[in-house]
C-alpha cells in the first residue's frame, strides 16, 4: 500500500487513551521528506510479505542484518513514492477513477483474465481490489511525472537506429532470449554486512528454483522489482545490449530452462531463468526501425529515471529517522 500523506504536527500529536488518563503517544518516524513524513509502521507494513522467510533464519545477526536491509529498502522505496507524489502535486497531476478502470480493462485484455480470476490473483499475493486500485493510481502518476520529467528529453536518433541495426541484426547477431528474475534490492549506501545479507537471500532463491519450486511463484512472493513481480518476473524478449552487462553476459550463456546467479547488478542482486531463446530472421532495417527505437528509448529512460529520483533526493531535504 502507497505510503499516506502525513504531516509532521499530526504524527507528533497522536493520543492513545489508557483507562482514566490519556497517554501522549508518538508514533515513530522513519523519515521526513520535505514537509512529509513517512511513518515507521508504514516501513513495518509494506515490509511485512517479506518478513516470514526472514523470521525463519536461525542465526540471530544474519536474521538481524536481514531484517534491517529489507526495511532500508522498503524505506527507501516509500521515499521515492513521496518525491513523485510531491512532484504530480507541483504539476497539477491527477488519475481519475477511470484512468484506473481502463488499466485494470488493459491488464485483464493483456493476460487472458477477467474479473473473477483477477481477483484469485490478487488474493494469492495477500491483496484486495481496494488495494491493488491504490497501487495501480500510484503507478499511473509515477509513469506520467516520468513522461513529464524525463520521458520529453529522450531523443533516439535514426543513426542510434541504424547502429544497433548493424551490430545485432544486419550482421547476423540477431539471437534474441527470453528470462525471468527475482530481484533482491540493495539499499542505497548499504554497508557490507547489508550486501552479505541480501546476497544470502538470493543464494537461497536460486536453491530453491533449483531445487524445483516454481520460479514464477517464488519470484511473485519474493522479488523486489515491482514491474515485473506480477508477471512472475517476466522480462520479455530482447536481445543484446538491452539489460546491464553482467546480466546479459550470463543470460546469452545459459540453456533453456537453467536457472543461475545471484549476479549484481544496478541497485541489487538477480536470480534468472531463461525461458527460451531465438534466433529472429534478418528483417530489413524499415521493418523494425520502429521495434528497435523504442527497445533503446526504453532502456534510456530507465536509466535516466534513475538520476532523476537521485536529484530529486539532492533538491529536496531528505532525514532519515531509522
Amino acid at each position: 500500500m502507497s505510503p499516506r500523506a502525513v504531516s509532521v504536527g499530526a504524527a507528533l500529536l497522536a493520543l492513545l487513551a489508557t483507562g482514566p488518563a490519556r497517554a501522549r503517544v508518538v508514533e515513530k518516524i522513519a523519515a521526513v521528506v520535505g514537509d512529509e513524513v513517512v511513518l515507521a509502521s508504514e516501513v513495518e507494513q509494506n515490509a511485512a510479505p517479506f518478513m516470514q522467510q526472514i523470521a525463519a533464519i536461525t542465526n540471530a545477526n544474519e536474521r538481524a542484518a536481514r531484517a534491517a536491509g529489507l526495511r532500508r529498502e522498503v524505506l527507501d522505496r516509500l521515499i521515492d513514492e513521496h518525491l513523485i507524489e510531491q512532484q504530480a502535486t507541483e504539476l497539477k497531476l491527477s488519475v481519475s477513477t477511470e484512468d484506473i478502470d481502463r488499466t485494470i480493462e488493459q491488464i485483464k485484455k493483456d493476460n487472458g483474465v477477467n474479473d473473477a480470476q483477477l481477483a484469485q490473483e490478487l488474493r494469492t499475493q495477500n491483496m484486495d481490489m481496494k488495494a491493488y486500485r491504490q497501487m495501480l493510481k500510484q503507478q499511473i502518476k509515477r509513469m506520467r511525472v516520468i513522461n513529464i520529467a524525463v520521458g520529453s528529453k529522450i531523443s533516439v536518433s535514426d543513426n542510434d537506429v541504424q547502429a544497433y541495426y548493424d551490430r545485432h541484426m544486419k550482421s547476423g547477431d540477431n539471437v534474441q532470449v527470453r528470462a525471468s528474475h527475482i530481484f533482491i534490492a540493495i539499499p542505497e549506501n548499504a554497508d557490507a554486512a547489508t550486501v552479505m545479507a541480501k546476497e544470502a537471500v538470493a543464494k537461497k532463491l536460486l536453491d530453491r528454483a533449483r531445487n524445483g519450486e516454481d520460479f514464477a511463484k517464488l519470484a511473485k512472493e519474493f522479488s523486489e522489482d515491482p514491474n515485473t513481480r506480477t508477471e512472475g518476473g517476466d522480462l520479455g524478449y530482447f536481445g543484446k545490449d538491452m539489460l546491464p552487462k553482467p546480466i546479459e553476459e550470463m543470460v546469452f550463456a545459459m540453456s533453456i530452462g537453467e536457472v543461475r546467479g545471484p549476479v549484481r547488478a544496478d541497485r541489487g542482486f538477480h536470480v534468472i531463468k531463461l525461458v527460451d531463446k531465438r534466433a529472429k530472421d534478418v528483417k530489413p532495417l524499415a521493418d523494425v526501425r520502429e521495434e528497435i527505437r523504442n527497445q533503446l528509448r526504453q532502456k534510456e529512460m530507465e536509466r535516466q529515471t534513475k538520476s532523476y529520483l537521485t536529484d530529486l533526493r539532492k533538491k529536496t531535504l531528505v532525514e532519515l529517522r531509522m
